[in-house]
């Protein structure tokens, strides 16, 4: 899930700080708070649900 949320986060030019990430719901979900491109302040966040659960409410 960590390499997973890294390349999000390359994907999107965002940067999150070493050592910030926060666990969610059940371990489905990892945060972070990170930085744009242009320095402003962002939220990532990755969610893993099987295919059947990959829409609606966690």
């Amino acid at each position: 899930m960590r390499a997973h949320h890294a390349r999000a986060a390359q994907a999107l030019d965002v940067r999150s700080g070493p050592g910030a990430a926060f666990w969610g719901w059940a371990g489905r979900t990892l945060g972070a708070p990170a930085r744009t491109a242009d320095g402003r302040s962002a939220w990532l966040r990755l969610v893993s649900a099987p295919p059947d659960k990959a829409s609606g409410k966690l």
